[in-house]
């Protein structure tokens, strides 16, 4: 392919990927003006945040295989209009279990983008550059992050909510048609079939679960700021959304930079190890900052969340690739398989943090989730230093 083609093709990725992020995180960011129209609090952000992260864990694993089966771009373009027409339906909602409904689909259909993308920008990078690909899918996510929390904050506050996700479900619907044109063809694979040997040997492999486990401990602080934050914020502190909504931005703003260093740094790291446990570890400071009731400890919380969301994610996925031992048409699925684990998990953590928040407090809320998240160094600690060969 030329050169010209791949970078119009690593630019459509980059853009969609922004929009993914968009429709990820301005739900949660918008909570506060939605609230008050959908007569719920906290409960209610807490159960669409849970539906959204049980759609997109359990459609990892079947996201992989369809990549492996169909192609990774095919599968990303089906992801991509599947995520953005139910993005567009959440703006026609008007009760909590539809919003619920759609925000499941949300998720599954961003459960069969992430994988595939990163398999096919490694692809178009030669395939020797796995974390500066995922870090540059990162960085993208996090710049899409941090314009739907703050952006959409603002738009939901001067045109209403509705309004908002009916424009972030078409930009999504764009990128798709995008991604469709510019994102050359896979490889033909009509013989190609699943093998069920090299399928339950991903599965079972004991690095891939604990590098699953290693990230389920990372997200429990990423989830709780980047879902909370602003409401918190707004609720506790008085500040106004958009306030709010820069404070909570700071998970997303801070990674633009950090994202991109750690895929540079884990491809020149002997011991990526090392780099996942300071990035666990950080997760479960953040939130502990976040148990003492300040304006300035919320800041930091949400800027040091974010700088170790940054390096571990990209930690995470770039090694998922690389610990792959099945070939390389199930890359897609390794790194489906350990973000299903994260993410599947992950569902737990809005229910937990509302739960604690309505039973006890904040301050309990945000320490609790601590103690949990500093658990996770124990699967982090129990794998081998290497993640390459």
């Amino acid at each position: 392919m030329e050169s010209g083609q791949n970078n119009r093709a690593i630019a459509s990725l980059v853009v969609a990927r922004m929009i993914y992020a968009i429709n990820w995180l301005n739900v949660g960011a918008i909570f506060v003006v939605m609230a008050p129209d959908l007569g719920v609090g906290v409960g209610g952000l807490g159960t669409l945040t849970s539906a959204f992260y049980l759609g997109i864990g359990l459609m990892q694993l079947p996201g992989g295989v369809l990549a492996a089966r169909w192609g990774p771009k095919n599968t990303v373009v089906l992801g991509i209009f599947l995520s953005s027409l139910s993005a567009v339906g959440t703006s026609l909602a008007s009760t909590i279990p539809v919003l619920a409904l759609l925000r499941f689909l949300v998720g599954s259909g961003m459960a069969l983008v992430f994988a595939p993308g990163v398999v096919i920008i490694a692809r178009l990078l030669s395939g020797e550059r796995t974390g500066t690909g995922v870090g540059l899918l990162n960085s993208a996510y996090d710049v899409g992050g941090l314009i739907g929390i703050f952006g959409w904050v603002v738009l939901a506050s001067m045109e209403g909510w509705r309004p908002s996700l009916a424009l972030s479900g078409g930009l999504g619907l764009a990128t798709g048609l995008i991604v469709l044109v510019t994102v050359p063809k896979d490889a033909p694979a009509e013989d190609f079939r699943v093998d069920p040997v090299l399928l339950r040997r991903i599965i079972a492999d004991r690095q891939l679960i604990l590098l699953g486990l290693a990230t389920f401990g990372l997200s429990i602080g990423n989830i709780v700021i980047s879902s909370f934050m602003g409401y918190y914020a707004v609720k506790t502190f008085g500040v106004s959304a958009p306030v709010g909504g820069a404070i909570q931005g700071l998970i997303v703003a801070v990674p633009i930079l950090t994202a991109f260093l750690a895929g540079r740094t884990y491809d020149r790291s002997e011991r990526p190890r090392t780099l996942m446990a300071l990035a666990v570890l950080g997760g479960g400071v953040a939130l502990l900052m976040g148990a003492y009731p300040s304006i300035w400890t919320a800041v930091a919380c949400s800027a040091l969340g974010g700088a170790v969301s940054g390096l571990g994610f990209t930690v995470a996925f770039a090694g998922a690739k690389d610990l792959n031992r099945a070939g390389d048409r199930y890359a897609g699925l390794a790194v489906a398989w350990v973000n299903g684990i994260s993410l599947t998990g992950s569902f737990l953590t809005p229910l937990v943090y509302s739960f604690l928040v309505v039973s006890a407090s904040y301050a309990v809320a945000w320490l609790g989730c601590a103690i949990i998240s500093f658990g996770f160094l124990i699967p982090v600690l129990m794998m081998s230093r290497k993640f390459r060969p």
